[in-house]
């Protein structure tokens, strides 16, 4: 039986086989095709120049001579030798000398590779006869005595600071140079105190425009800077990365004092002084320091008395808008008082012995800075007398009306303000004399009993709605706003 080759599948007759001529025939057939596929060698044992491919190629004698390609040395590069003449200056050049000048970041030559081209930038200053003056820009320094001017040629650009000095006086000034041309100030000695009260250890800033003077709180909790330069300055204290809202002062007089305060806040109210709590209540801020219960005491004559915030923003300024903190006693005074002399409501609050006391007598008492900040309010009270009239009075000092610490009307005509948040527990209406330490008391409103001309209203020891002939005594219970 007949077998095949392998690659081209030629027929292998078997030797029991009788031979065919087709079958011889097919093989060569088969051959030939597979031969016209196949490139052709030349003696050498190379391919045929036409049996190959059109090449677009460099030939290797081109390699390194003059019309053909550069060749590349071992680091990668074009060795120098191949290169044409190039028109360049070496970095080995840049800021040295016989080089080039380099450009700072500012894309300005340095001060240090400027020669003296021209007229340079001058300060010319006038400043007293006879001083002693210095101009200093970094590490360079001109001095100079003064005639009355001093002309100094500048070296360079930036902030030149003159210095002037003479029998002990300072004057200062700073000027940004950054151009060539003349730049004219004026010095004089001016000296003033300022002094800032803030927290110790806070930094303190005086400002106006370029000249800036500061210092740090000493444990005295006042800090005295010299400014030799009039104007008007904001004052700012920095502490524990909070800083106060600015303070302005003019400060025009050489030789005087000025004084200011900024005043950091403390969350704990009692550790606040009146000026501070003054100015959180101005700023709108007391809300979002302390709340409405917390208290501060003071001393009045040989009393101490535990204050109270009732509320904030309740009551009208007589100024316009609002006071930001209505402060009222937590308890009593020590001693009981009477509205009046007589069984009689005549006049309302104002009209009353009470009233006089308070405004006359008891406000005069209260510690000098507590009087500094109290703002006067305007306060609603009938008439009196059982008159349906409201009236409408400013005052720094009073008394709580039946409204204000029930938040409603018992024995007392409508219209006399409303409830304090305080007062709206009622635990808190119990109040006891010498604050606190003694037993529980009635204690007098301002508002007049509406239907009788003899009574003003009362809050009873148990903190219930009452009334009291005005002749008779209760305690007292004062209130105010700042």
């Amino acid at each position: 039986m007949a077998t095949y080759t392998e690659n081209y599948k030629l027929k292998k007759p078997a030797p029991e086989d009788f031979a065919d001529i087709a079958d011889f025939n097919e093989n060569m057939d088969k051959i030939d095709a597979a031969l016209k596929d196949k490139a052709d060698l030349d003696e050498s044992g190379k391919l045929k120049e036409s049996q190959l491919p059109s090449l677009s190629y460099i030939p290797t004698s081109q390699k390194g001579a003059a019309g053909g390609v550069a060749s590349l040395g071992s680091d990668g590069k074009v060795p120098s030798g191949q290169l044409p003449a190039m028109d360049y200056i070496p970095t080995s050049q840049k800021g040295t000398a016989g080089g080039v000048a380099s450009l700072g970041s500012d894309g300005k030559i340095p001060d240090s590779q400027l020669g003296t081209v021209g007229v340079p930038p001058q300060i010319i200053a006038t400043i007293p006869s006879g001083s002693s003056v210095t101009c200093k820009c970094g590490s360079k320094t001109l001095t100079a005595t003064s005639t009355g001017t001093v002309t100094f040629n500048l070296t360079g650009y930036g902030t030149w600071v003159v210095t002037a000095t003479k029998d002990g006086q300072t004057a200062t000034e700073s000027v940004v140079v950054d151009d060539v041309k003349q730049y004219k100030i004026s010095l004089s000695y001016f000296s003033a105190t300022l002094k800032v009260t803030s927290d110790s250890g806070a930094v303190v800033t005086a400002t106006n425009g370029t000249k800036t003077f500061s210092g740090t709180v000493p444990s005295s909790g006042v800090l005295s800077l010299t400014i030799t330069a009039s104007g008007t300055y904001t004052v700012t204290a920095t502490k524990s990365g909070e800083t106060t809202d600015p303070v302005s002062v003019a400060i025009t007089t050489s030789g005087q004092t000025y004084s200011v305060e900024c005043l950091f806040f403390n969350s704990v109210l009692s550790k606040n002084t009146w000026a501070q709590i003054a100015k959180a209540s101005a700023a709108g801020k007391a809300s979002q320091l302390w709340f409405v219960g917390d208290t501060k005491d003071i001393t009045v004559g040989s009393e101490t008395l535990t204050l109270v915030i009732m509320g904030f923003n309740h009551d009208d300024l007589a100024s316009g808008g609002k006071a930001g903190i209505t402060f009222g006693m937590k308890n009593l005074m020590a001693t009981t008082r009477r509205m009046n002399a007589s069984n009689t409501n005549s006049g309302g609050f104002t009209g009353s012995e009470m009233y006089s006391w308070l405004q006359n007598t008891l406000l005069p008492t209260l510690p000098s800075d507590l009087q500094a900040v109290l703002k006067s309010v305007n306060k609603k009270t009938s008439a009196g007398s059982q008159s349906l009239t409201i009236n409408t009075n400013s005052m720094k000092l009073f008394l709580f009306s039946e409204i204000e610490i029930f938040g409603s009307t018992t024995y007392s005509k409508a219209g006399e303000g409303s409830q304090y948040s305080y007062f709206a527990t009622a635990a808190n209406r119990i109040k006891y004399l010498s604050n606190g330490s003694g037993s529980a008391r009635w204690w007098w409103e301002r508002s007049p009993n509406g239907s009788n001309s003899n009574f003003f209203c009362n809050v009873n020891s148990n903190g219930n709605a009452n009334d009291y002939g005005a002749s008779g005594t209760s305690g007292v219970c004062f209130g105010f706003c700042v």
